[in-house]
């Protein structure tokens, strides 16, 4: 008996060791997760300027970021999944919408450039899924802001002083900030997720003076690159997530607004395919949106030659003859939509646009869903409501959906995850 009792002890002792180990290593690989997503941020926000990282060299951010990848999704093997997703119709929907992005490229000139778009894209899209069943979304958040934090802190002090690299001095944005970025649009949206995350933080118990450093120091860096479209998104989203917390009415309200911005982008894009016009005629008034409606009109109007599919990811512009021909008629040529919803539909066709349009409906029934049962943290369906409108908001004018590397792209895709749960009895 005695020796059955002494074997007993040594298993018990032995699985408790075991335990510990498990615990120790989950540990670590959770803050492994948490500094990969700081350090991604900072690389994959924007294009450095060439003052700071030679135009040769950009790739190097794109691999940093890549590199960050890859290790959140290896170190997110050895944490326990901490949410569950189930394989409803709001997930089938964005699965299928990005695995027809993803291979997209099998109907491009396969170029190389298209092919690591491709892999990059299913890569962090699998990351996305990764970190959002792994790591808790209010330390994604701390994780995301420490890294905008840099970025915009290390802005404003090139701004100050390092006035030749942190000022643009072209003839048309002369004396607007910059920052570390090439271009001061790129510093204004950085500046603007930061004010959207530091209202958060704010709201879920961050102290006075870390809200107030952050969140003035972003508005400073925004205000100063003139970005007025991020600043007013930013200050929209932020009054969304406030009202949202303040009224579950509000926040019934504005689930449903990531799928209205979709039918107003469709009814827009109709507009210039339907007229033929390069600009919004209003009465006597044009709207050009400092000619990105020129690079709208120009990409629909070839819509006609892909209208199913599209032109593949990242197949259009490649395209030699559409790239000179734009150049040769405008004398620039951007190499971007500055359209999110029309680079959806562009690349991945009609096909791709409804699919997409039906995961953000799904996705707003859902939310309705999980909001009537009480079966997510109040502050996390703000959080998200908040910040997939700030992104559909964005992409009117920007390209950010389908991005395979930036990170608040790849972090939208891991919050429309988030609400492809069940539905389980928790505290709302």
């Amino acid at each position: 008996m005695a020796i059955l009792q002494t074997e007993r002890d040594s298993e018990a002792l032995t699985s408790a060791i075991w335990k510990a180990r498990s615990a120790g290593v989950e540990r670590i690989a959770r803050r492994v997760i948490i500094v990969s997503i700081t350090v991604n941020v900072v690389a994959s926000m924007g294009t450095f300027n060439t003052a700071i990282l030679p135009a040769g060299l950009t790739y190097l951010q794109q691999a940093v970021a890549l590199l960050m990848w890859s290790i959140l999704i290896y170190a997110s093997a050895f944490v326990r999944p901490r949410l569950q997703l189930a394989f409803n119709p709001d997930l089938i929907a964005l699965l299928a919408f990005y695995t027809l992005a993803i291979v997209s490229v099998l109907w491009t000139t396969l170029n190389a450039a298209a092919v690591m778009k491709s892999a990059a894209l299913a890569m962090t899209t699998f990351g996305a899924f990764c970190l959002i069943t792994r790591i808790d979304i209010d330390d994604v958040v701390k994780a995301t802001s420490s890294g905008l934090f840099i970025l915009v802190a290390a802005s404003a002090l090139c701004a100050v002083a390092v006035p030749d690299i942190g000022i643009d001095h072209s003839w048309m944005h002369n004396g607007q900030w910059q920052g570390v970025y090439e271009s001061k649009q790129t510093l204004g949206f950085v500046g603007a997720y930061l004010m959207f995350f530091s209202c958060y933080r704010k709201m879920t118990g961050q102290g006075w003076l870390a809200f107030l450093v952050a969140f003035l120091l972003a508005s400073t860096c925004v205000l100063a690159s003139e970005s007025r479209g991020a600043g007013a998104v930013a200050l929209a989203a932020c009054a969304l997530l406030v009202t949202s917390m303040w009224s579950v009415g509000c926040m019934r309200l504005y689930a449903i607004l990531p799928f209205v911005m979709c039918i107003l982008a469709g009814l827009l894009i109709a507009y210039f395919y339907g007229t033929g016009y390069d600009a919004i005629h209003i009465g006597d008034a044009t709207v050009n949106f400092t000619e990105r409606t020129f690079i709208w009109h120009y990409a629909i109007s070839h819509f006609d030659d892909a209208p199913l599919l599209g032109f593949g990811i990242n197949g259009f512009w490649t395209i030699p003859s559409i790239y000179d021909y734009f150049e040769q008629n405008h004398g620039w040529v951007l190499d971007n939509y500055h359209s999110g919803y029309l680079a959806i539909l562009m690349e991945t066709g009609f096909l791709g646009y409804v699919l997409f349009a039906a995961s953000v409906l799904l996705f707003s029934n859902k939310v309705l869903y999980l909001i009537s049962a009480r079966s997510i943290h109040r502050a996390h369906c703000a959080l998200i409501i908040g910040f997939v409108a700030l992104s559909f908001q964005t992409n009117f004018t920007e390209t950010t959906f389908l991005r395979s590397t930036m990170f608040t792209s790849v972090l939208l895709v891991a919050f429309l995850l988030a609400t492809c749960r069940p539905v389980p009895e928790t505290d709302f």
